[in-house]
């Protein structure tokens, strides 16, 4: 079953991600409420998605999601997030505010999508 890191400083706004991602088939997630606890969380273990937000409290979803990609994560990225104008190309952007149904849907269909990425070296 997946892993779905998703990178979110709000507490309330992250545990909605998990709840529609555990919903959606993962079988895994982790929170990370910074650009480096994504990073390390990253290193830890590789997501099989990530859901970031663009705007933290310390660093970007973006820089984050940069940096996991050159340390070799190929995962596919949903950024959800109240900037769209701020996300760069390769991923998909959902803007906030999102209801429930409709994230729980799209990250199903990112899990049917995309076979499980892997490090590459």
């Amino acid at each position: 079953m997946p892993h779905v890191l998703i990178i979110e400083d709000s507490y309330l706004f992250g545990e909605f991600v998990a709840d529609a991602a555990t919903l959606a088939g993962a079988g895994s997630i982790e929170v990370a409420e910074s650009q480096a606890a994504a990073e390390r969380a990253a290193a830890r273990r590789a997501p099989d998605l990530i859901i970031a937000d663009v705007c933290l409290r310390h660093g970007t979803g973006t820089a984050a999601v940069a940096r996991i990609a050159a340390d070799g994560v190929a995962a596919p990225v949903l950024y959800l997030t109240a900037h769209p104008d701020r996300c760069p190309s390769g991923g998909r952007v959902i803007a906030k505010p999102v209801s429930h149904d409709r994230l729980r849907l799209t990250i199903a269909e990112a899990f049917a999508n995309h076979a499980t990425p892997h490090r590459q070296r």
